[in-house]
């Protein structure tokens, strides 16, 4: 029998670390080695090196090094036998089940729970989204937004059922693991103590995955306008961080670090518009602003970022705050703003979704012309100051435009 610590050297030789690290921070080569930026620390000059030699990498900054297992569990936050279990998927070498278990209980621990639970409600909202007779009327919203089929089943987009108790029946009946499913918020406990019940019902599902891929949450979108929220998103659990995720970056990152590019929209089905046409280093936040977080996790794979907003005051006031976020770091930063009334969606749907239609060339256009930052800050404050009807108005504008360039520390 092959023990962990064979099973160990048999992963560790069949990976590629320049790869692996490569597929999560853009490397570029130095010599015999590859140097980026270090993921472990607010790194603003390539202070990392990989080599492909020795297999080890060292940030000469922070002291962050190690070698592929050190890599993925403390970037992929997993536990040594999730990431033994991760590299050994990655590099077709089958593990005994045993040896993916928690170290000291022999059983799932917390996040190989909820990540199951949730690995296995994509495929439940999936086949219910495919059902004849349960998924008719989800079908015809991805169908009139231009979703293709192909697309849908790329992101794995599904449908929750009408119904109380939808998925709490598939547990039971399958004998799944419920507190996997409570602990990744997709059922609940009812008040009375009398069972439980479904968080999700009616809904267009989104699988929310990271980056590598795996599902750790979903965004939910109503089809009776009398349903709120109109959109609504799992809780934050031990896999699931809202304000540090992007939808899609699992099919976006490799596009982004080829391109150096990243554009990022402000919904699911502006994401999935875009990747359908081709366009596929397109990314969004959750219905949150941008974060500091988001920033970091996209100057690790490219050298511009592109904002794009809607052409509305709100779409305005959130380019406003994702621009704050941006300026001072080591990343470009440009905003286009979308024709007033259209969606990147509305652009690239419909019969324009083929790589050489109108819509692709205009978004495409967009976003290669897109305004520098701060001369988008610059038209914004000018706009402001036209419309002030008084001087001591017009100077309390520019001087809060000064105030915020050094607070950003883009000037001293």
């Amino acid at each position: 029998m092959i023990n962990r610590g064979d099973q160990k050297l048999q992963v560790q030789q069949a990976t590629d670390l320049v790869r692996l690290i490569g597929e999560d921070v853009a490397l570029r080569a130095q010599g015999r080695e590859f140097v980026g930026l270090c993921p472990f620390h607010d790194d603003h000059k390539p202070s990392m090196r990989v080599s492909p030699v020795k297999q080890i990498y060292k940030c000469f900054s922070c002291g962050a090094g190690g070698d592929a297992f050190s890599f993925v569990m403390n970037y992929h936050k997993m536990t040594f036998p999730e990431a033994l279990r991760h590299l050994a998927q990655r590099a077709g070498i089958e593990l005994e089940r045993d040896r993916a278990r928690d170290a000291t209980t022999g059983s799932p621990g917390e996040r190989e729970r909820i990540a199951q639970a949730n690995l296995t409600t994509v495929n439940f909202f999936g086949s219910t989204l495919r059902d004849p007779n349960h998924g008719a009327a989800a079908r015809d919203y991805p169908t009139k937004r231009g979703i293709s089929d192909e697309i849908a089943q790329a992101f794995a987009i599904g449908y929750a059922p009408d119904g109380w108790d939808g998925l709490v029946k598939a547990v039971a009946t399958n004998q799944w693991d419920r507190g996997g499913f409570e602990a990744a918020g997709l059922i609940s406990a009812r008040q009375n103590g009398q069972g439980w019940y479904d968080r999700f019902r009616h809904r267009l599902m989104f699988p929310i995955f990271d980056a590598l891929g795996r599902p750790i949450a979903f965004g939910a979108r109503r089809l009776r306008e009398d349903d709120d929220p109109k959109y609504l998103n799992s809780p934050e659990t031990a896999l699931f961080n809202k304000s540090a995720t992007l939808y899609g970056l699992h099919l976006a990152k490799k596009p982004i670090i080829d391109s150096r590019t990243a554009v990022i929209v402000e919904g699911y089905t502006d994401v999935i518009a875009c990747h359908q046409a081709g366009v596929r280093n397109v990314v969004a936040t959750l219905g949150t602003a941008f974060t500091p977080q988001h920033a970091v996790a996209l100057a690790r794979l490219c050298d511009r970022v592109v904002l794009v907003f809607d052409a509305d005051q709100a779409g305005q006031k959130a380019a406003d705050r994702a621009v704050e976020v941006f300026l001072g770091g080591t990343v470009d930063v440009a905003v286009a703003v979308l024709p007033s009334g259209l969606d990147p969606a509305q652009m690239l749907g419909g019969e324009n979704v083929a790589p050489t239609g109108s819509g692709v060339e205009r978004f495409t256009e967009l976003v290669d012309t897109a305004t520098d930052a701060l001369e988008y800050k610059l038209s914004r404050m000018q706009q402001q100051l036209e419309g002030s009807d008084t001087v001591a108005g017009r100077e309390r504008i520019a001087a809060t435009f000064l105030r915020e360039l050094v607070e950003l520390g883009v000037m001293t």
